[in-house]
């Protein structure tokens, strides 16, 4: 993840507090709202075109995780703890480190999320649902408004959620010999659709008509919902942008080891599980989060994405049991996720974001660049050496690896950490997968609200992880003006447009929209036992989006000659 400097955070948090104390909850805005667990009391705001919209923000929806309750699956929630529950701003986000500023925040008290809708009452026609997870390594981030505020997706008519889920090893800690099942962060996701399911209609939203919809690790948790039985039956349609469930980054290594090690860190007097058990228990939340990069391997370090507590293959019969068995052999059983339409995709330069780490190493890349041959590639330790000099052969030429390369180390790192992975869960999906439409997308418009990229203050072309989220939310921690006719704008208009028609109608470009000027065809499905590469059509959004085949394929040809020499059952 990258740093943030001293002014840039200061200007941040003022603009992040500004964001919310700048609107009016007067008694004349309140609107309350009745549902199972009581009266929730939201505020009135003013959409971007004027429009009246109503945000009820920081609902519980599950029981406090504290306690007893530390690491385990979330409970339902009987009823709020006051009969009419302030829902005016929002509540605790997950005790983390914040991504920006670096600096621990939140409680263990964090299981709200925000109801953002456009009308509650209409012509009685209950409206789209669109609920979002977000990314943030599965340690970082929240749901809330000052990086997550919806007003551009209510214009189009949708109702939108979003949310908070436990981080790090509160979320993802695995020690299941002493009940601690694992999951505990996707369990709480699965709770928020419960609480949808269950309450949505208040707010004038279609219970029978839900999108779930993520970025990055948050992208990686729709992609496993849409794999677990448990979880489908909550929604209809899933969008992943930036990740999924096969990425290498997204299933954790050695977890029982892990939540052992940690307890050692914590300082463990005792050696069993039981004295784990306890430790991790009664150690202060500082301790739990403040130790966890400790449990990382050497192997894991010198891959450079530090996340230590991830998703695991739980048991079967754990409580509401999400992933019980690798996420590739669920792609590959023919039509295990029935008819739900999928859009994936990801950002043409998506490595940008590991740079500003990266830079502080160029002389370890350049030395061994086979630290970034995925793990999927099955190539023992001389074979290693030899695919690292071709590697660096194809990318980078006779150049070294330094400051004058960093769009090749880039490209490299885009493929390594996203771009391969992805294409082949897009290649097993249109084979194995063929009763589920799936809309491909390369996000590659650079343009003034490509925010994390402007974060980072690294000048490489293209679009950085993440750049494409403030055209579809508004960034109110460090918002830019555009004006109606710019790109920026028009880009916004179609990305917003697209994933509420997606949620509207399974298709993001219907015939009948004559506000956009293109059309997105899905991808075409393929025979499963074909040895062909399925061809991959996909929609290229930028200032005038068009239909392209097979993005960056001369690198995507180079990474399938490699799985062929060494791991061909892989593809």
């Amino acid at each position: 993840m990258f740093y943030c400097s001293r002014l840039l955070k200061r200007k941040l948090l003022r603009l992040s507090e500004c964001g919310l104390r700048c609107e009016s909850v007067n008694a004349s805005n309140r609107v309350n709202i009745k549902v199972c667990q009581g009266t929730v009391s939201g505020v009135r705001i003013k959409l971007p075109n004027g429009n009246d919209s109503f945000a009820f923000r920081g609902i519980p929806y599950a029981k406090p995780p504290v306690g007893d309750l530390r690491y385990k699956a979330p409970q339902p929630l009987d009823k709020f703890p006051t009969p009419l529950l302030d829902c005016s701003v929002e509540r605790n986000v997950c005790f983390s480190k914040n991504i920006f500023t670096q600096e621990v925040e939140g409680s263990e008290n964090c299981l709200f999320l925000n109801v953002y809708t456009p009308e509650l009452e209409g012509d009685g026609k209950l409206r789209p649902v669109m609920v979002f997870i977000h990314g943030g390594g599965f340690m970082y981030g929240s749901g809330n408004s000052d990086c997550y505020s919806p007003e551009y997706l209510l214009q189009e008519g949708v109702v939108t959620v979003t949310l908070n889920y436990r981080l790090g090893p509160l979320g993802f800690l695995y020690l299941p010999s002493q009940g601690i099942e694992g999951n505990a962060g996707l369990k709480d996701q699965l709770m928020a659709l419960k609480w949808v399911n269950q309450n949505i209609a208040k707010f004038g939203g279609d219970p029978s008509n839900v999108t779930l919809f993520g970025e990055s690790a948050g992208a990686a948790s729709v992609h496993l919902h849409l794999l677990s039985p448990n979880s489908r039956q909550y929604f209809h349609k899933a969008i992943c942008q930036s990740g999924c469930s096969i990425m290498e980054w997204v299933m954790q290594l050695d977890p029982e080891e892990k939540a052992r090690t940690l307890a050692k860190l914590i300082g463990c007097p005792g050696n069993s599980d039981a004295d784990f058990y306890e430790t991790l228990m009664t150690a202060s939340t500082a301790d739990v989060i403040g130790r966890m990069m400790g449990v990382m391997t050497e192997e894991e370090k010198s891959r450079g994405l530090p996340m230590p507590f991830k998703p695991v293959v739980e048991s079967a019969t754990a409580t509401d049991a999400i992933v019980t068995r690798s996420p590739i052999e669920t792609m590959k059983t023919p039509n295990s996720l029935s008819d739900i339409p999928l859009m994936i995709g990801l950002n043409n330069r998506e490595g940008t974001i590991m740079l500003l780490d990266a830079v502080k190493k160029m002389e370890v890349y350049d030395k061994d660049i086979a630290r970034l041959i995925p793990q999927t590639v099955n190539a023992h330790t001389t074979a290693r050496r030899e695919l690292g000099v071709q590697i660096k052969k194809f990318y980078f030429g006779d150049k070294s690896v330094s400051m004058d390369t960093l769009p090749q180390l880039a490209d490299l790192m885009s493929d390594y950490y996203f771009d391969i992975l992805t294409n082949i869960c897009v290649e097993l999906h249109a084979k194995y997968q063929q009763q589920s439409p799936l809309y491909y997308y390369n996000f590659s418009f650079d343009g003034t609200m490509n925010m994390f990229k402007k974060l980072l203050q690294l000048d490489v072309p293209g679009a950085c992880h993440a750049d494409e989220l403030a055209y579809l939310f508004l960034f109110r921690m460090a918002p830019v003006e555009v004006t109606p006719d710019s790109a920026e704008a028009r880009v916004r208009y179609y990305m917003c447009r697209m994933w509420t028609n997606f949620a509207k109608f399974g298709n993001p470009t219907p015939v009948n929209d004559s506000t956009l000027p293109f059309r997105w065809n899905p991808v075409v499905n393929v025979d499963p036992i074909s040895k062909e590469a399925v061809e991959l059509d996909c929609l290229d959004i930028c200032a005038n989006p068009k239909m392209i085949r097979n993005p960056d394929k001369q690198r995507i040809d180079f990474w399938r000659g490699v799985y062929k020499r060494y791991s061909v059952d892989f593809l």
